[in-house]
């Protein structure tokens, strides 16, 4: 797996979809940057990482455990579908697709992707 240098490029946007959820693969970003200290400027967890895990029903040191076992977007996806009832996987969602949609197009302009 590799590890993005965030100080070189953006995670992937919080609207890709990993496996059924959105903002997943950006946090998987920001957290392994993290974790190998190429996280530049971003937040590994920001408030929307945050909101997302608790609307999953998913705590930080859960995801932490996650990631430093080395865990891939596979598994972190195979974990995510164990765990995360579809009413709190939709209501994951919404929080990000729907509520956040502002925070989303900011950060996609910012980042070059619109």
């Amino acid at each position: 797996m590799t590890v993005l240098d965030l100080s070189q490029q953006p995670p992937r946007s919080g609207r890709s979809m990993l496996g059924h959820y959105a903002w997943l693969a950006r946090l998987a970003d920001k957290i392994r940057a993290e974790r190998a200290g190429k996280l530049g400027e971003y937040n590994g967890y920001c408030e929307l990482s945050l909101g997302f895990l608790h609307r999953a029903g998913i705590d930080r040191e859960t995801f932490d455990v996650l990631v430093d076992q080395g865990a891939g977007d596979e598994q972190i996806v195979t974990f995510f579908d164990r765990h995360v009832p579809r009413g709190r996987r939709d209501e994951a969602n919404h929080f990000i697709l729907d509520e956040h949609r502002t925070d989303l197009d900011r950060q996609d302009a910012e980042e070059g992707r619109l």
